[in-house]
């Protein structure tokens, strides 16, 4: 939590150094808690309050139907009924499940929603230092496999095909739930606005000053610096994943949440993945895949997704990016 916090402090003091001196609008800023994670929102305008509130309530709606931790939540019944019979759920669950599978289906499986099992047996951040063993792992990979899960549109019902299979929507809902949020600022006719979901950025036009946003990609090991800045001239959206984000260590070997859903065990080649896009693309959805990816396959990957960047920071604290990114990134 220490960590999520210091993200988003670091993001919001590369604001305010990085904007310039011009006057600009007072913003309308809300902070609060959900998905495990601190949600702050910058909006400007005279209804700003009114969207952001029910901007804020969506995100916790989906959060309502997703957390695989709480009983009665869709994904838990989902998971409850596994191998005996469907369930019906609301759309937003079956669309993000189809995007899940999409990324899925074009990242190589990369990211992978059935991968359940696997994060309830190392449950980091809930088991100390435990460490499951190679048998352990090996056990429930046949459990994941994101292809299995059955979807019948029509009826509105999600059901996973063999006992033991559990759905975790951890690397989906809070992209989806950020979406929401940034479609609900516009609807209100909010044209000028700062999302930041732990480190997922939407962005709605410039700053009030007609300035570009930029933003600030955290140093993995170091929360109080920055790595790299992004000026979001061509974009809209900013998403990062990093094994620092909720990890422990155990005899000198980090172990984080992600995990790569073939082999049950966490990647070791890089730090941290920042993916640039924009939000008309529909290219949301990506960054836990390229982590697991790594640089040399994520490069070549991406390039099915247009008008998407990606910044690598390696274990070697190397920068790796994509091509597209020019002058908008600033190493530090």
């Amino acid at each position: 939590m220490r960590k999520k916090i210091a993200l988003i402090m670091i993001i919001s003091l590369s604001l305010v150094l990085l904007s310039g001196c011009k006057k600009e609008a007072k913003p309308y800023v809300t902070t609060q808690f959900a998905m495990d994670t601190v949600i702050e929102i910058t909006a400007y305008g005279d209804n700003a309050k009114i969207a952001t509130d029910q901007a804020l309530a969506e995100f916790k709606r989906i959060e309502s139907l997703t957390n695989q931790f709480a009983k009665n939540s869709q994904i838990s019944q989902i998971n409850q009924a596994a191998g005996e019979y469907p369930v019906v759920v609301d759309k937003d669950v079956i669309e993000m499940i189809k995007t899940a599978n999409d990324r899925a289906k074009k990242l190589d499986g990369a990211l992978d929603i059935t991968i359940g099992p696997l994060t309830k047996l190392w449950s980091v951040g809930k088991k100390g230092d435990f460490v499951p063993s190679d048998e352990e792992i090996a056990e429930l990979l046949d459990l994941v496999d994101y292809k299995l899960i059955i979807i019948d549109e029509n009826e509105s019902t999600v059901y996973l095909p063999k006992k033991g299979m559990r759905l975790d929507l951890g690397a989906v809902a809070k992209e989806y739930g950020t979406l929401k949020i940034c479609n609900i600022l516009k609807q209100n006719n909010i044209t000028s606005a700062l999302i930041n979901a732990g480190g997922n950025i939407r962005t709605i036009g410039t700053r009030p000053d007609g300035t570009p946003w930029r933003i600030g990609i955290q140093d993995p090991r170091n929360p109080d610096k920055i790595a790299a800045i992004i000026t979001l001239t061509n974009w809209n959206m900013l998403e990062t994943s990093g094994d620092y984000q909720r990890f422990f260590e155990k005899d000198g070997i980090r172990y984080s949440h992600i995990l790569n859903p073939k082999t049950g065990k966490q990647p070791n080649e890089v730090m941290s993945v920042t993916v640039i896009s924009n939000s008309e693309n529909n290219n949301y959805m990506l960054a836990t895949s390229l982590f697991v990816l790594g640089p040399e396959k994520g490069k070549e990957l991406i390039k099915q997704f247009p008008d998407t960047e990606a910044v690598w920071i390696t274990s070697n604290k190397d920068i790796i990016t994509t091509d597209g990114l020019g002058n908008e990134l600033t190493q530090k």
